[in-house]
């Protein structure tokens, strides 16, 4: 269960560790961010499974540097973006 408050979002400890908790953005804010990172990583070719990037750290940082390895300057600045708010 996601507890809403203010701007940060509250993950149960057991689904989800400290360093995917999205911090600068608001839950609907950070789906969205998710839903076009995924768009841009599969533009890009690659499939991207955002469920796990909430819940695998290693995964998530994996799929980063995968797109930040792109020629694609928006699905690098959206890595970026995604980045900061996972590690804020």
């Amino acid at each position: 269960m996601v507890s809403m408050q203010s701007t940060a979002v509250s993950f149960p400890a057991a689904g989800y560790p400290a360093s995917a908790q999205p911090m600068a953005l608001g839950f609907a804010s950070t789906l969205v961010l998710l839903s076009q990172f995924k768009h841009l990583m599969a533009h890009d070719g690659a499939q991207t499974d955002t469920q796990r990037m909430l819940s695998d750290s290693d995964y998530a940082l994996q799929q980063l540097a995968l797109a930040h390895t792109s020629t694609s300057e928006a699905l690098r600045q959206c890595a970026m973006r995604v980045f900061a708010v996972f590690h804020a």
